[in-house]
Formats: C-alpha cells, sequence, structure tokens
C-alpha cells in the first residue's frame, strides 16, 4: 500500500548495472570544514521508532559506465554512494538526533544528495491481536538538482521544521492471519529541497500520531477488474472507490464521539 521513497534500492540497482562499481571507492572523510544537517526527531509514541536516515551521496569526479538498456550503448553516469545513517536516543527521551556531513570527501569526493528520514512502527499488537508493522512514513530531503528532478519538491532555506499528522490504517487480506498497521498521513513522504547548502542545517520532525481514529482497508475476496478495496472509517462509513490510499482530509475532519 504505503510504498516510501527508496532512494537506497534505486542507487544499489544502478551499482548492479555498473561495470566498474567495485573500483569506486566508497569511503567517506568529511573534511573538518564540512557543513552539517543535524537531524532530530521527535518519537510520537513507545510503539513506533525513527528509521536509519537512508543517505545518499552522489560523486561527479568517480564516473560510473553502464549499459544504455534502450540502445545498448556505454555511458557515463555520476556515481552514488547510499549508506545508512542511526539515530541515537537521548538519554530516555523521545528526542532522537543524527548528523550528515554535507561534504563526504574521500577520493570520490562525495556530495550530499539527497535522504529520507521518517518513523514506522515497531509493534502494532496494541491495535488488535495479530496485527504486524507496516510501513513507514517520514520526509525526503533532496540537496541537488539531480535528487530533486524526479518529484514534486517544496523549497527551504536554512534550517525547517515540519509537524505532520499521521493516522493508523490496518490493511487486511484474505487471510484473516494477515494484517498489517501501516501509517498515512497528507503525504507519506514530505518531498523538500534545500535552496542553500552554504551553511549548517538543522531539520526537526515532530510528528504527531493519532490513533484514536483508525482505518480499515479490506481487500476484495476477487481479484478482478472493477472489485476494489474497502476502506472502513473510524465513523463507520465504507468507501469502495478504487483509492489504494484512505482519505486523509476526510478522516483528519472526522468527530469522533
Amino acid at each position: 500500500m504505503h510504498k516510501p521513497k527508496n532512494i537506497l534500492a534505486a542507487c544499489l540497482f544502478v551499482s548492479l548495472l555498473s561495470s566498474c562499481a567495485s573500483a569506486t571507492d566508497d569511503m567517506l572523510l568529511p573534511p573538518t570544514d564540512t557543513k552539517w544537517v543535524n537531524v532530530e526527531i521527535k518519537n510520537p509514541s513507545p510503539y513506533t521508532k525513527p528509521f536509519p536516515l537512508e543517505v545518499v551521496y552522489i560523486s561527479h569526479k568517480c564516473m560510473k559506465s553502464r549499459i544504455n538498456g534502450v540502445d545498448g550503448s556505454r555511458e557515463e553516469k555520476p556515481a552514488y554512494n547510499p549508506v545508512k545513517i542511526p539515530l541515537q536516543q537521548q538519554e530516555s527521551s523521545n528526542i532522537w538526533h543524527a548528523k550528515v556531513a554535507m561534504n563526504g570527501g574521500g577520493s570520490c569526493e562525495w556530495k550530499l544528495s539527497e535522504f529520507n528520514l521518517g518513523i514506522e512502527y515497531i509493534d502494532a499488537t496494541h491495535l488488535g491481536v495479530g496485527i504486524v508493522p507496516g510501513a513507514p512514513v517520514g520526509a525526503s530531503f533532496a540537496f541537488d538538482d539531480i535528487a530533486a528532478r524526479n518529484g514534486q519538491f517544496d523549497f527551504f532555506s536554512g534550517s525547517i521544521s515540519l509537524s505532520p499528522v499521521y493516522f493508523p490504517v490496518i490493511q487486511e487480506e484474505n487471510s484473516p492471519d494477515k494484517k498489517m498497521a501501516n501509517l498515512f498521513g497528507k503525504d507519506d513522504f514530505i518531498s523538500m529541497r534545500s535552496l542553500k547548502n552554504l551553511e549548517d542545517i538543522t531539520i526537526k520532525y515532530n510528528p504527531f500520531l493519532n490513533e484514536k481514529k483508525i482505518t480499515r482497508m479490506i481487500a476484495p475476496k476477487e481479484n478482478k477488474h472493477g472489485v476494489f478495496y474497502t476502506f472502513i472509517y473510524p465513523d463507520g462509513t465504507l468507501s469502495s472507490d478504487g483509492a489504494v490510499n484512505p482519505s486523509f482530509d476526510k478522516v483528519n475532519n472526522m468527530k469522533i464521539k
């Protein structure tokens, strides 16, 4: 249902197509004068946790050669270096921190291209017996034109604070033991683009999780044309109009007694 923008998978796919992936030095050695992205995430629930930052660096010095799948020609592309950076919990608080170097350094002169941050369920049994954690939500940040070219991004300059609202949706497949708790919001992944990378940036992500409004997503019994998932909203109303996600506005504006 919910598919986060998986920049790591895309970059790994590019690496697999490359004929000289093993020749690229992926070592990151940020210089002492690098600027930093300081990330702060406020975990909204004991049942959720920030996932490791999904970071991608790009190098225009260590180019990679790959085969064009259309005409078979060989072409040169920038090299990508995907890494995961874990966040550190601040003592026993709900605040988690991490730092990302804008200048990754190294022999390939790695530069920060983009990264994902966000939260995901780590335990969903409080929502019902047999319910397992599902897809995460969060935000994607681009720091160059290449990262931003494939999506709609809101621009920001300097530091930024995001406070999105999320709700749970229980996805139920045909088997009674297949129940998954997904998070959903106005956007599963908010897309932001940094305009200036000349100074340190602080990104604060303070999501709010409202578990008082739970939507259920019931799979159709038959997989055929014209048969869709049924959404059962928190007030009991049903919808089966072909949508693949619940209506955020409907849930957000719903009055629950």
